[in-house]
């Protein structure tokens, strides 16, 4: 019982099923064997790149799941599967799994940030909901354009 539960927690937290659904391939995946991890691991590695679902990481975040999953790759080196691992080393899988979905979770570009605000002239908040992602976007897209424009004002001034 134990061992399906400490597989879903770990299947779930890891978003696997949706986030493979968003990829080109749709492998079967099952986080309990060396394998399966492998597979897990290479995909949030790979979604930590530039455009990838968790982008948002800064460099120390990143090298710290990095750690996180070779930690777990160990693990698996040593046991092969979650069936065959101590309660102590499941403990300690459960915890730096938890450790590395915290950071993945904050820093998830896809994640929707919803906010009610009041348009100018109306009382009534209107409700809006963009991806992690969109607003950073959306940010240096606007520091651009600020930046774009003071330097044409600063050149303006300048051949005055």
């Amino acid at each position: 019982m134990k061992f399906g539960v400490f597989i879903a927690v770990l299947l779930v937290s890891f978003n696997i099923s949706s986030a493979f659904a968003k990829d080109d391939t749709d492998p079967a995946v099952n986080a309990n064997t060396k394998a399966s991890f492998e597979t897990v691991s290479a995909w949030v590695r790979k979604q930590m790149e530039a455009g990838g679902r968790y982008s948002e990481i800064n460099a120390g975040e990143r090298s710290k799941v990095d750690a996180k999953l070779d930690e777990m790759g160990r693990m698996f080196d040593k046991n092969g599967d979650v069936a065959q691992m101590s309660a102590d080393d499941k403990t300690r899988m459960f915890n730096t799994q938890q450790e590395i979905n915290a950071i993945l979770n904050k820093r998830d570009g896809e994640r929707l940030i919803c906010k009610s605000e009041r348009p100018v002239g109306s009382n009534i908040p209107i409700k809006t909901c963009n991806t992690a992602s969109s607003i950073a976007a959306r940010r240096q897209n606007d520091t651009q354009d600020f930046r774009r424009r003071q330097d044409v004002q600063a050149q303006q001034r300048g051949g005055n």
